[in-house]
């Protein structure tokens, strides 16, 4: 299985990551860096000079293509601002109990709980691998049930609950 590591300094707190990615600025530098390690580079001529639009594009040059930098993520086309989708993603990856669309909604001042179930969406589909392969060498698996509280039976027998397994390779 590939190990996959974060090859930068990671913040630590969400104190750091705010101080980090607090403006939007610093999110599309973050996300420029990524896209472009090398310096900017057009998706349709491979030309290096480019001039910033006021709608966030990187327009080059050369052929006027519109690079944008958030084109094939789960940003594309978004309304919001990228400092929504930074916080989102922070709360997505770092809370140990996970974080629901009504926490979502509520901690960025949605207000729709389909936008916040959405967004979740489009995060849990990131987590999922193409082309996997097989978990081999030491694997842990549990399972546990999940369900609302009801009268009458306890534990594996009750009525109603949803089965959860679960596999992780260390």
């Amino acid at each position: 299985m590939t190990d996959f590591t974060i090859a930068e300094d990671f913040p630590r707190s969400e104190i750091e990551f705010d101080a980090r990615f607090s403006n939007p600025d610093a999110c599309y530098a973050y996300l420029f860096q990524l896209k472009w390690p090398d310096g900017f580079a057009c998706q349709r001529c491979g030309h290096d000079q480019y001039w910033f639009s006021s709608r966030k594009l990187y327009i080059c040059t050369s052929c006027q293509f519109q690079n944008s930098i958030t084109a094939g993520t789960i940003m594309d086309s978004s309304k919001k601002p990228i400092t929504y989708w930074f916080k989102a993603m922070w709360w997505f990856t770092t809370r140990k109990s996970g974080i629901n669309a009504v926490n979502l909604k509520e901690l960025l001042g949605f207000g729709s709980y389909g936008t916040a179930w959405t967004w979740l969406q489009k995060l849990r589909r990131c987590t999922i691998r193409d082309r996997r392969e097989k978990l081999s060498g030491r694997v842990e698996v549990d399972e546990f049930f999940i369900g609302a509280a009801r009268s009458g039976k306890r534990g594996r027998g009750a009525e109603g609950k949803t089965i959860v397994a679960v596999a992780v390779e260390r």
